[in-house]
Formats: C-alpha cells, sequence, structure tokens
C-alpha cells in the first residue's frame, strides 16, 4: 500500500515521525510531507529527545537517518542543526513541492494520515484551502474518495473545530485524536505513545503489535 504521512506544526510532531517509519516497517510505502509549522515546532519541543529510544524500523540503524552514536541520548549535539529528515528512514520519500507526485491522484497514493493535525491544518482542509502539499494531498484524498485520518492534537477542541470534524466526517474522513488508553498497562511513556501510534496503524488497516489488545480477564 502506498501511503502519505503528512506532520502538521501541532504539538507532538514526534509521533507522526514515528508512526512514518512503523508504516515503512510493516512494509508499506510512504511518503511523508513535512509542513513548515512542523519544523518549528520540532525545534521548539526538542523532538529529538523523545525519538533517541523509540524503536527504529526492522532494528537495522543503516535504515536510518539519524547518527547511531546518538540514539538513546536524551540530549544531541549540534541540536541547532538537526532536522526532521534525519529521524526518518532513509527510504522514506521526502515530498514538498506542490508538483510532487502526491498532489496528484494519479500517482496512486491509497490512504493518507495527518499526524498531528493543526487546528489552523484541520480548518483548512475543511474549506478545501490548498496552499501547500500537505493541504493539497489532502484534497486529493478527499476528491479520489480514498482514506483520510485526521489526528487532530488540540485540547480541548474549539466549537469551529469541532465544526470542521464533523463537516469532514461527513465526507468520510476519519478522526483519531492521539489519546491514550490504560487496557494496554503502559508503564511509560513510550509505552502511551506506541499505543496512539498503534491504533493509527489499525486505522489504516496494518496489522501490528504495538500495543496489548483489549481483553476481557477471566476471573479464576
Amino acid at each position: 500500500m502506498k501511503i502519505i504521512v503528512g506532520i502538521s506544526g501541532a504539538s507532538s510532531v514526534h509521533l507522526g515521525i514515528r508512526a512514518a517509519n512503523e508504516i515503512l516497517a510493516a512494509g508499506h510505502e510512504v511518503c511523508a510531507i513535512i509542513s513548515d509549522g512542523a519544523r518549528v515546532t520540532f525545534k521548539s519541543e526538542k523532538a529529538w529527545e523523545y525519538l533517541g529510544n523509540s524503536r527504529i524500523p526492522n532494528d537495522n540503524l543503516g535504515n536510518s537517518r539519524i547518527l547511531k552514536a546518538n540514539l538513546g541520548n536524551s540530549r544531541i549535539s549540534n541540536e541547532n542543526f538537526l532536522q526532521i529528515e534525519e529521524f526518518l528512514d532513509e527510504k522514506i520519500d521526502i515530498q514538498s513541492n506542490m508538483w510532487d507526485a502526491a498532489a496528484s491522484g494519479s500517482s496512486g497514493y491509497e490512504a493518507m494520515i495527518i499526524a498531528p493535525c493543526s487546528s489552523n491544518t484541520l480548518a483548512k482542509v475543511a474549506a478545501g484551502i490548498c496552499d501547500n502539499l500537505l493541504l493539497r494531498a489532502a484534497a486529493v484524498m478527499l476528491k479520489e474518495q480514498r482514506k483520510l485520518i485526521i489526528a487532530p492534537r488540540e485540547m480541548p477542541f474549539s466549537p469551529l473545530s469541532i465544526k470542521h470534524m464533523n463537516k469532514l466526517s461527513g465526507l468520510g474522513v476519519m478522526f483519531a485524536p492521539p489519546m491514550i488508553a490504560h487496557y494496554s498497562k503502559p508503564l511509560s511513556l513510550n509505552d502511551a505513545e506506541n499505543f496512539i501510534i498503534g491504533k493509527w496503524l489499525d486505522c489504516l488497516n496494518i496489522k501490528n503489535n504495538l500495543f496489548k489488545r483489549w481483553k476481557i480477564c477471566k476471573k479464576n
């Protein structure tokens, strides 16, 4: 399956990075579209500090843009020079220009997830605005009636955001906010994030074992 991962400027951009890597690791073709806002958030949140202990696709450090020596460190030297691309597997196609493949339905991308999705991006998708490649790709998913999943990262949701989600839901868009659940028994931040990413992969019909599935405990 060919999948687009759009990463907008909402908080927790590292979740979008991890999602893209996991989708690729599951054997799918991945295109990543990174907004300008996402790059700002990546720097301001020092997102690399949340990525050092995450699983590298296929457990193969050679396929990652990030230097092996930096993995596992809570802080990475030369942080001002770090870019999102360094944390995406080198097999991921990073697109940014309006004439790139994701701007056309003929490119054959079958699904798209925007994770995380900012309120600004949500509003523009709902209004049909296409002033960057991420928004154009989302518009393509809508016009081609292909799967579009949006993970709005906001709390609480404003009445306008709820209105936008209601409108898009009526057009077949699926909403999957990054919420945790405790039936998976998370013992760390990484466990909680694995649940979120695993649920996103579920929405894309991608099999994964990132978290413990719900089951009713039988009484002895």
